[in-house]
């Protein structure tokens, strides 16, 4: 069997191989330039103007993740607004703007505890304007209510009911750039309602859901770098949320861009607002006759210094479950993911495999993770079933975030490897990823690899408590035969379960164990063994003309699961023999021998004899006869003939 290795070129890790160079740095500096202009139209004869006054109210904040270095500007700078004045008296167009230079810092609002919830009043106290309604932020939607409410049903951790609501919203909503959002935002329960939206819009709803359960949350406006093909810039006006906690302070979600708790260096904020609605700028003036037609206001960012990369604090690890699987085989990745810091950290992640590797279901997937916290999560995964049956593929894998922290592994599909159904790898996914004290818990199996067909043999699994935390009522199950049991720390407990070899072919036994703390399963592999039978068919000429040439061919097809192995073919007539061996049969074999210049008689009879062995060395046979009716032209070839089966030597 030829073996073929494929190398997968990782889509994913490429779309953020640019998170080296900007996005996982722990600082930047970034020089921002923002422009607008007007133009003051006369509409009468008695036109005249005597002063105008613009705000620009989008202006870099100075907080603990960024700070302004430098800056030139024509206004004047106050309560984070610029303020620019015109009483020249000229009826004309006016340009107005200013330049930052910028610094950011890859630093967070560290969550280290648990933050009760529900919020008392005391807990917002200061804070009640960023709980109620606004236009575009209709919080007391019905909707959104009772969508809200659902996610923060039975939580008592603030911090998950905010993630639970922005992974929801991550989830559910597509991000769209269509006509109905790019000229206005949207409000939070149309995005609801639609399931489609572009940054604004998925941060309103996020942001009226966590004002409906109490939670005060505001809307930021800024600036981001991006990649994606949809836009022909990479620095673009974004807009994200911030989300107050008692005793922390206000925190970033960018629920576009998958950062809960944290925004990347790339984002400038330049405003923090009730609603996205608000305006830009502001204009006033005095004047008779006069109208003022603003334009947009643009920008442009450049990156002047990076700083280092910053250390990664998820660590990853995989786990597959089949290392071997059959054409058309489900399989199971199991991503192990830690959280090394000392507060709360979420993270996204995405399986990359190669294109004859169809990912079930999602594929990205964020999750949450408490301080020094080890969680787990799967892909469901199925091979092609329309593989080369003469190739042994291996397929890489690998798990990645969106910091680049990566895992990769891989596993072989062979055509007779073992078979997992879908019902198969659910059996073995958990249901609650919560439960992480599931990795102190170890199973150990003896279990034999492969059984002969009728064959009785008892599977023993030992389970031990490797933590430091004693488990109580733990439902412990080979199959469906399952125990009570109490496991203390560092001890174990054994069970043993008899089985009888009666489904040829691969064979799976689960193993779970569970209880309020931990949920943990795997699968037990083995085969099932039939004898090894062989199919022979020959194909040959009914009549052969005297002193013509032709063709025996002889076919052998495995009819079992098991492989025959020294699998031996003698062609054998009269004058001659010939001999075929192959070291195992795994697919249908053809076997073509030229005869020419026998011996023939009137009937002529060939052996063909096929011996093979099994894994054991007992030996098994085939033989088939063949007869081909021998002819003659000529008078002398008819008396050869003739003579030929007079002597016997086809018969």
């Amino acid at each position: 069997m030829k073996i073929k290795v494929f190398f997968i070129v990782f889509l994913g890790l490429l779309q953020i191989s640019w998170a080296a160079n900007l996005y996982q740095q722990d600082s930047l500096q970034l020089q921002l330039h923002m422009n607008g202009e007007f133009d003051l139209v006369p509409t009468g004869s008695s036109a005249r103007v005597k002063e105008v006054t613009t705000d620009i109210l989008l202006y870099p904040a100075e907080e603990y993740r960024q700070s302004i270095l430098s800056q030139e500007t024509t206004g004047e700078v106050r309560d984070n607004n610029i303020t620019f004045f015109w009483d020249d008296q000229k009826i004309e167009q006016k340009k107005f703007g200013y330049s930052s230079l910028i610094e950011t810092y890859n630093l967070r609002k560290q969550v280290r505890t648990k933050i009760p919830y529900p919020f008392s009043t005391k807990d917002v106290e200061g804070y009640e304007q960023y709980l109620e309604p606004t236009k575009t932020i209709d919080s007391l939607n019905q909707a959104i209510i009772r969508q809200a409410t659902e996610l923060a049903e039975g939580e008592d951790d603030a911090f998950k009911v905010v993630f639970n609501l922005a992974s929801w919203v991550e989830s559910n909503v597509r991000y769209d750039l269509n006509t109905l959002t790019e000229t206005a935002s949207q409000k939070a329960s149309w995005v609801l309602q639609n399931k489609q939206g572009v940054c604004d819009e998925m941060t309103s709803l996020f942001v009226a859901m966590a004002r409906s359960v109490g939670i005060p949350a505001r809307f930021v406006k800024g600036i981001s770098y991006t990649t994606s093909e949809l836009f022909d810039e990479n620095w673009l006006p974004h807009g994200w949320a911030e989300v107050y906690f008692p005793d922390i302070g206000w925190a970033s979600f960018d629920i576009t861009f998958g950062e809960y708790g944290y925004i990347d260096v790339t984002h400038i904020k330049l405003r923090d607002s009730f609603d996205p609605a608000e305006p830009d700028t502001k204009y006033q003036w005095s004047a008779n006759d006069v109208d003022l037609i603003a334009e947009p206001l643009q920008l442009a960012v450049s990156v002047k210094k990076e700083g280092n990369p910053i250390i990664e604090e998820i660590l990853l690890e995989q786990e597959i479950v089949g290392e071997e699987v059959g054409f058309g085989s489900y399989n199971l990745i199991k991503g192990i993911v830690k959280n090394k810091a000392d507060y709360y950290q979420a993270t996204t992640l995405q399986l990359a495999v190669p294109p004859e590797i169809e990912i079930l279901e999602r594929n990205k997937r964020t999750l949450l993770l408490q301080p020094k916290e080890t969680r787990e999560t799967f892909w469901i995964i199925k091979a092609s079933p329309d593989l080369d049956p003469s190739y042994k593929y291996t397929f890489p894998t690998a798990i990645y975030s969106e910091k680049n922290a990566s895992s990769t592994a891989s596993f072989t599909v062979v055509e007779d490897g073992p078979e997992y159904t879908e019902s198969d790898v659910q059996k073995l996914t958990v249901q609650d990823e919560e439960k992480s004290y599931s990795r102190r818990v170890t199973f150990d199996c003896d279990a034999p690899q492969q059984l002969k067909l009728g064959e009785t043999r008892i599977i023993q699994c030992a389970i031990k408590n490797s933590g430091n935390t004693n488990l109580q009522d733990i439902r412990f199950c080979l199959e469906e035969e399952c125990k009570m049991l109490d496991l203390p720390i560092n001890q174990q407990e054994t069970m043993e379960k008899t089985v009888t070899a009666e489904k040829i072919g691969w064979n799976t036994l689960i193993v779970s164990a569970e209880n309020n703390l931990i949920e943990k399963k795997i699968a037990l592999e083995y085969v099932v063994l039939d004898a090894p039978t062989i199919a022979v068919r020959t194909e040959q000429p009914d009549i052969v003309q005297y002193r013509e040439p032709f063709q025996i061919t002889i076919s052998l097809a495995k009819t079992s699961f098991s492989t025959p192995s020294d699998v031996t073919v003698i062609l054998e007539g009269a004058g001659f023999a010939h001999e075929w061996k192959m070291e195992e049969l795994t697919q249908e074999t053809t076997f073509v021998l030229d005869l020419a210049d026998l011996p023939l008689g009137r009937n002529n009879k060939f052996t063909v004899t096929t011996t093979w062995q099994d894994q054991e060395g007992t030996v098994y046979s085939d033989e088939k006869e063949i007869q081909i009716q021998g002819e003659a032209v000529t008078a002398w070839d008819k008396i050869k003939m003739f003579m030929n089966t007079l002597l016997g030597i086809f018969y």
